[in-house]
């Protein structure tokens, strides 16, 4: 690989990494995918991976070493793969914290973790949250403490279909011109774009709310108990491997502390009245 044009370093949840662009356009992939990442002071683990954008049309190709990851012409599917590298190792080095599948959203002291698996609909209802009002945590994986403390992997939100399905979020030519990433098997959208009221501050789960998306299913919203939350929850997990060293009962002790939900919905139309104007999330 010839010299980077730029070279980002940072890292999270003790991992440290370092991200190599060969030109302008690769290296501003790396600051857009990681450039809320804190960096990992403590890291026991360190990952470099090179973007190389190359030819007219472009060719991408993404290396970790001598390994190649990706080789084509979507810089989606190359975003795509360098995240969900990035994801797996974060999750693989965390051995005191429950890792969850599950975006997070915040608001007037309430902390809401919506905790899911793919194709439940958590990165298009936190996208949604975040466009009315709410501020961004994360859409995809949320470390949590035994102390009930928030670590959320902030990472542009992933839809997993293209952003024009959504009519509530600002027109395609304004993502464009954020930067945003968009191929016809999905969207990575600048949560800053949605709500730029973006700070990082220190969050503890108030609220559990599990959602299932389903095209025309009546919305509804149901409390449910603790048991059925932990269990839920589980679910969730995304590092079984850790649960010995964990303990499901702390865990367990969070959860009692918080109220948890399920939410069925199909369309975004009757979510406002349960996010805005209820007595369960502050106003």
């Amino acid at each position: 690989m010839s010299k980077p044009h730029r070279v980002l370093e940072t890292g999270f949840n003790r991992l440290g990494l370092t991200i190599t662009g060969n030109n302008r356009q690769s290296a501003d992939v790396a600051d857009f995918l990681f450039g809320d990442f804190p960096g990992a002071d403590d890291a026991v683990q360190s990952r470099q991976y090179d973007i190389v954008c190359a030819g007219l049309q472009p060719n991408l190709s993404l290396w970790e070493g001598e390994k190649r990851l990706y080789f084509g012409t979507s810089l989606y599917q190359l975003a795509y793969t360098l995240m969900n590298e990035v994801i797996y190792h974060c999750i693989d080095t965390d051995t005191t914290r429950h890792a969850l599948h599950a975006g997070g959203v915040c608001r007037n002291g309430a902390c809401i973790l919506l905790p899911g698996t793919s194709g439940s609909g958590k990165s298009s209802l936190t996208a949604w949250l975040v466009a009315h009002g709410y501020r961004y945590l994360s859409d995809e994986l949320v470390f949590l403490s035994d102390d009930a403390a928030v670590a959320p992997l902030t990472r542009p939100i992933s839809l997993k279909v293209e952003a024009a399905h959504f009519p509530w979020l600002p027109p395609e030519d304004d993502l464009e011109q954020a930067h945003g990433i968009s191929s016809a098997h999905g969207s990575m959208i600048p949560h800053r774009l949605l709500n730029p009221d973006y700070r990082v501050e220190d969050q503890s789960v108030t609220h559990f709310v599990f959602p299932q998306y389903q095209p025309g299913v009546k919305t509804e919203l149901l409390e449910i108990s603790p048991a059925r939350s932990s269990l839920y929850l589980m679910q969730s997990h995304a590092n079984a491997r850790s649960l010995g060293g964990l303990g499901v009962a702390p865990l367990s002790k969070v959860v009692r502390a918080c109220r948890s939900y399920t939410l069925s919905y199909g369309s975004f139309d009757e979510l406002e009245p349960i996010f805005f104007s209820s007595q369960i999330f502050p106003g």
